[in-house]
């Protein structure tokens, strides 16, 4: 794929990588694995607790209205029938699991497709490692104004989730972080530029490269 800048907390270029095309320069990319993975992603995050009583679960009376036949009325049954107001639900919804498995092949073709698509539009960022005493947002700011994603969705992954990081990125609309083992497909297509840091990017490789 070629190398790219490698730029520091400042936001000055202090070297360069490259980026393992067996990563982010897919020949082909598919669209439709990068499509199948973001629902499933989407559907698994449904709670499915949505829960309705039926007209044997309401606290209505049991007992018959009124008699068969003989009062010139529709016959009815009891007050739990759906058609009165407290009455039961009718084909309501009740608790159940909405999850949506993707082949391991698919997820992986999309986590590529969708690297290489950022990285053909020039998305693609390498920072070097960073890490903070405390929380500083001001310098995780400076570092997006640097690099042009200020007010962007960007996405920053790291080697290793890192506390003082995560709160200094908290704050900055738009900018999120995630660990180099789970972000995701969804992240990635969600954000306007991708940036690894070094430690990340070598992880990525050494997991992804080859496989």
């Amino acid at each position: 794929m070629g190398a790219v800048d490698v730029y520091n907390v400042e936001g000055g270029v202090v070297g360069s990588a490259e980026l393992p095309p067996t990563i982010f320069g897919v020949e082909n990319p598919s669209q439709d694995a990068i499509y199948f993975t973001v629902k499933a992603y989407l559907i698994n995050q449904r709670q499915g607790n949505a829960d309705t009583l039926t007209r044997a679960e309401v606290d209505r009376t049991k007992k018959k209205l009124w008699r068969q036949k003989g009062t010139g009325r529709a016959r009815m049954g009891t007050m739990g029938s759906p058609v009165w107001v407290g009455g039961g639900a009718a084909h309501g919804p009740h608790p159940r699991p909405y999850d949506e498995r993707v082949p391991k092949k698919v997820r992986r073709l999309a986590l590529r497709s969708a690297l290489t698509l950022k990285a053909r539009d020039n998305q693609v960022r390498v920072l070097e490692d960073v890490s903070f005493d405390a929380p500083k947002t001001r310098r995780v700011a400076d570092l997006a104004r640097a690099l042009g994603v200020q007010g962007r969705k960007a996405l920053l992954v790291v080697g290793a989730a890192d506390p003082n990081l995560f709160k200094s990125c908290r704050n900055l609309p738009g900018f999120d972080v995630r660990p180099v083992n789970s972000f995701s497909v969804y992240d990635v297509m969600g954000a306007e530029t991708v940036m690894f840091t070094r430690s990340a990017l070598a992880r990525l490789s050494e997991v992804w490269g080859a496989s």
